[in-house]
């Protein structure tokens, strides 16, 4: 039977850190395929990822992973519940056999989400608290507590997933240390003046990138964002997806007077609203998401590659008869409609860098490129 491993990553940067990951998954598991599912130009906290999809993914493919997939903005800007059950289903239909991941330190995982499932753990997300609150205040009930524990959280969401969804998909542990590589540490020293180095902490390929790239931020769109606030009726913004009721009245009364985004959020930030959940929040504002375009987009998945070795290329010709969703190499007409809220947000990200994201940009193939 073919060893068909995968794990989820954003690679905001790739660093090495996720090298040292997927060389241990090769020298532990021998896997004969090695699938990433990747979020694409926008990460799970509400920021724009430092390099697009394409360059981040070829890095990746050169690095060691063997096909890399998308996860589409309405999996990839979400709460650890909607990020992890995009990101397994994604996976499943790729035929993954095992699902790797990494964690800041080991328990039994596999105890801890039959638990969850056995005890019918399920609740409503209260979009008045972020996600993590939610969750670990019904599992703090039981003793159990993830907090501070990010990795440890998504861990359980995979599992989870994974166990109620009755797919055939063995799972595995990496003790990570995020202090030894931390993504957020590079992002904030990307350029930095105060001589602060990042050189030792990632590949040639991302550093060549970073420095030969404008790295875009909130700052780049706050002017977008503003205008779509001020010029919006409280109906209209109550309208956007995750605005809890009663939010569209601050982010409007806070707006006229910041006068930079990070001023912004923290107007509006309070203990019910953290930066990440507003981060996220002030994303769907800008790209104009709904309730209605996020249900109707998760009932419509698909698989959009990005980049590929020789391996993933004959995994996918041989295994793409056995896809039952839709599998986009290149972006036209029919593939367009499925790809509605991704195309609008790259479509924004172009307002700023110029960069056609999706029609005419075809997967990186290691050695063809």
């Amino acid at each position: 039977m073919t060893k068909v491993f995968g794990f989820v990553a954003e690679f905001n940067p790739f660093h090495n850190g996720h090298k040292i990951f997927i060389d241990e998954i090769r020298k532990k598991y021998h896997p004969d395929v090695l699938i990433a599912i990747m979020s694409g130009n926008y990460v799970q906290r509400g920021d724009f990822a430092v390099l697009d999809k394409w360059k981040r993914s070829a890095i990746a493919v050169d690095m060691g992973v063997d096909l890399v997939v998308e996860l589409p903005f309405y999996g990839a800007v979400q709460p650890a519940n909607i990020f992890a059950e995009t990101s397994i289903e994604l996976l499943h239909h790729l035929g993954v056999t095992d699902l790797v991941f990494g964690t800041e330190e080991r328990i039994d995982m596999n105890m801890l989400s039959h638990q969850l499932i056995a005890d019918k753990i399920e609740f409503k997300q209260n979009f008045n608290q972020s996600y993590a609150d939610n969750l670990n205040q019904e599992l703090e009930s039981q003793g159990i507590s993830l907090r501070e524990k990010p990795n440890k959280l998504l861990g359980v969401q995979y599992i989870t997933s994974i166990i109620s969804r009755s797919y055939m998909i063995d799972v595995h542990q990496i003790i990570r240390n995020p202090s030894r590589f931390s993504a957020t540490y590079i992002r904030k020293n990307i350029g930095s003046e105060n001589g602060l180095s990042i050189d030792k902490l990632v590949p040639e390929k991302t550093l060549l990138s970073l420095m030969n790239t404008p790295i875009l931020t909130w700052n780049d769109f706050y002017f977008f964002l503003r205008y779509k606030i001020l010029t919006n009726s409280t109906n209209d913004l109550q309208l956007v997806y995750q605005m809890v009721e009663g939010l569209e009245y601050k982010i409007k009364k806070e707006m006229p007077t910041s006068k930079t985004f990070d001023e912004f959020l923290m107007s509006v930030k309070s203990k019910r609203y953290t930066l990440a959940r507003l981060r996220r929040l002030a994303m769907y504002t800008l790209m104009n998401v709904n309730d209605k375009e996020i249900t109707d987009s998760q009932a419509d998945l698909y698989i959009h590659v990005l980049a590929f070795n020789i391996t993933g290329q004959r995994y996918l010709n041989k295994y793409k008869k056995n896809i039952e969703i839709p599998l986009i190499t290149k972006v036209g007409k029919t593939e367009s409609d499925l790809m509605k809220i991704e195309l609008k947000a790259d479509a924004v990200r172009k307002l700023v860098n110029g960069q056609e994201q999706n029609f005419g940009v075809i997967p990186y193939i290691k050695g063809d490129n």
